[in-house]
């Protein structure tokens, strides 16, 4: 791992501007570069999506708008950089060979020389109407660390991020036009700052700084502002409001992003299957009537008990009066790794069961196998049997799972009365290949066992890997600080949530029509708009030479 190096970091949060005034834009953010330069002495300036000419372009033809060209715009930004020896890193409209546009961002050195190009990849909405979409994550050299850049959408596909930190990022810069709405300034926001952008820092150990413009662009576009740094915690570290026309600094000490949870590349195989090839894509044209598929999922939030014998009796407790309420699964979360001795999985197992049938209501839970490596494996039990079983297949990294066994076979995606069910466990969870490899392969619901992760970011991951993946995700956790007992929605809003600290169960009515909606925006798709034939650093298997 190489050694921290600290980068000062300045953030200039733009007012928009429409392509009409473009050249007032760009006269405003120059002097704003040179005000930042004075003020902050960075080592870096980060500048918003599309800083110039503007984000809503209209045409595929700017030579007939008013404004410069794209390459004499980036040498007004080269210029700069030479003049302050200092990085700069800009979006801007870009040329593309056999014409038309990128949406594209520019890395100038401090000689004003371009370090690198990225384009946006996941292209939003009416950014296809004069936009090409770009295939490839590069990561820079500096004199200070490796910058990995995306664009505004670019975050809400966790594919992008992950191989911008695989291929060896150790700051993600994210240049962006956040779209919101909202009554007051004061209250907009984006699910982008709510819990994706976290989210993207937290899963991948890694330093992201998101730079957007704020105010309201052709009478139309209304932005969010809220510039801010992320650490590898997922913590924002350092924000600015949403109507600011500020810069934000940030002296950021950057080292080798380490995942929150050691990754297992060989089980991750579907993400670069062919889109046509898959599950979910089959499914997504499915018809069926809309009012038989309303049920009931239920989340169980209690201190999983010392001993097998006493879990059967809170989970009779719980799963006979969520039947009352008409629930068709219950999930309860995960056993603790310590307490296997004392849960008998034959005895548990036909326990359930037991409950299961008595009910008519499918059961979630944890327990570990009867055999000298005690696996943690994750049932689903119905009226009938076993439904499906799951071995945990990821663990934190660290001496103290070091011993901890694993299992070697992907999660199962399985038919249930509500509808297709994919199971995961713990930790993996903050893996964002596991649940959207169930995703790809058909899941619309993800049912979760979740542990105390430690940290209080399991609620915002839970509501990232419903929104990337347009799941339900339905987690159950103890009633700890960190904890999450949650079911969320295909668009990552919090359907039902458990008081902390108490133990009760909370339930929501979910439907399977709207995991079938995997458009994110007109013209924008999570399925069909991922390019699976550039995601080779996330499914390739590192090999170490024999000595």
């Amino acid at each position: 791992m190489s050694s921290t190096r600290t980068a000062r970091i300045s953030l200039l949060q733009l007012p928009a501007f429409a392509l009409e005034d473009a050249e007032a834009s760009l006269a405003h953010t120059l002097r704003r570069i040179d005000e930042t330069v004075a003020t902050e002495r960075p080592d870096l300036i980060a500048l918003p999506e599309v800083t110039y000419p503007a984000y809503l372009l209209g045409t595929r033809d700017l030579s007939n708008c008013n404004v410069l060209s794209p390459a004499d715009a980036a040498t007004r930004f080269a210029d700069k950089a030479r003049q302050h020896g200092v990085y700069i890193a800009v979006g801007l409209a870009l040329d593309v060979p056999g014409g038309g546009y990128a949406n594209g961002a520019l890395l100038f050195g401090r000689d004003g020389a371009i370090v690198g190009r990225y384009d946006k990849s996941f292209l939003f909405h009416f950014d296809t109407r004069w936009f090409t979409a770009g295939d490839a994550y590069p990561v820079f050299e500096t004199d200070f660390g490796r910058i990995g850049m995306l664009i505004c959408a670019d975050g809400r596909l966790p594919e992008i991020a992950r191989s911008l930190a695989l291929n060896g990022a150790q700051l993600i810069l994210d240049l962006t036009a956040w779209v919101s709405g909202a009554r007051r300034p004061e209250d907009l926001s984006t699910s982008q700052v709510e819990f994706l952008m976290p989210t993207r820092a937290a899963e991948n150990g890694v330093w992201v700084a998101c730079c957007d413009k704020f105010g309201v662009e052709a009478d139309s576009i209304v932005y969010a502002g809220r510039s801010r740094f992320i650490n590898p915690a997922g913590e924002t570290v350092a924000a600015l409001g949403p109507n600011e026309d500020a810069v934000l600094t940030y002296d950021v000490p950057l080292a080798d992003a380490t995942p929150r949870v050691t990754r297992r590349p060989e089980l991750y195989d579907v993400l670069s299957h062919p889109t046509e090839s898959l599950a979910v894509t089959r499914q997504m044209d499915e018809p069926f009537v809309m009012s038989q598929n309303e049920h009931r999922i239920a989340v169980a939030q209690i201190t999983m008990p010392a001993t097998g014998a006493e879990f059967l009796v809170a989970a009779r407790r719980h799963v006979e009066r969520q039947a009352l309420m008409d629930a068709d699964i219950v999930v309860f979360p995960a056993t603790p790794s310590r307490l296997r001795g004392a849960y008998e999985r034959d005895v548990v197992l036909a326990g359930v069961e037991a409950i299961a049938r008595a009910t008519g209501v499918c059961v979630a839970f944890t327990v570990s196998e009867p055999d000298a490596d005690g696996w943690r494996a994750m049932y689903l039990v119905g009226p009938r049997g076993v439904i499906a079983k799951h071995r945990q297949t990821h663990k934190p990294p660290g001496p103290r799972f070091e011993t901890m066994p694993m299992g070697d076979d992907v999660s199962p995606v399985v038919d249930t009365p509500v509808g297709r069910v994919g199971l995961m466990v713990a930790a993996e969870g903050f893996v964002p290949e596991v649940p959207r490899s169930l995703m790809l392969r058909g899941a619309e619901f993800i049912l979760w066992c979740g542990d105390d992760p430690g940290t209080p970011m399991m609620q915002t991951v839970a509501r990232c890997r419903a929104e990337e993946n347009r799941v339900f995700v339905a987690c159950a956790s103890a009633p700890t600080p960190h904890g999450a007992t949650m079911v969320v929605d295909p668009n990552g809003r919090v359907l039902a949530q458990a008081l902390e600290g108490r133990e009760l169960c909370v339930a929501a009515d979910v439907n399977r029509a709207l995991s079938h909606i995997k458009q994110r925006a007109p013209g924008t798709d999570i399925v069909r708009d991922r390019q699976p034939a550039t995601y080779g650093a996330i499914t390739r298997t590192l090999t170490v030479a024999p000595a």
